[in-house]
């Protein structure tokens, strides 16, 4: 499923590569479920080997990866926020095949996911 709503998103990365490509940090944020039975350490097992292997993949430790669990409100839900240091390394990624998103949907089911590229605010002076 991760698989399929990456590729999905891909073809609007085709759009944001059709202007200048800059070595400016993106994020990946993906909304997800824990399925029945499945725990948070279940999902972060298998996420630590998926960053060792995307570290590997992109050829870059500058690859983060977050578990992020509700403090208030909808307390069933989670997010992943993977943080890559451009578009480039996040395409290194999605180019490479894995075995990880059988893995990943055996613990959780992911309903969607967004591409982020922030901008500091510079301080008024």
């Amino acid at each position: 499923m991760l698989k399929k709503m990456m590729l999905a998103t891909v073809t609007s990365v085709f759009l944001i590569l059709s202007v200048p490509v800059h070595a400016e940090p993106i994020s990946v944020v993906f909304s997800c479920k824990l399925n029945e039975g499945s725990t948070k350490e279940d999902a972060m097992e298998i996420n630590a080997r998926w960053l060792k292997w995307a570290r590997s993949t992109a050829g870059t430790d500058e690859i983060t990866s977050s578990y992020v669990s509700t403090i208030a409100g909808d307390f069933g839900s989670f997010m992943w926020v993977d943080t890559y240091p451009s578009i480039a390394a996040w395409g290194k990624i999605v180019d490479a095949d894995s075995d990880f998103d059988e893995e990943f949907n055996e613990v959780s089911t992911c309903s969607g996911n967004r591409i982020y590229r922030g901008e500091e605010t510079v301080p008024a002076k």
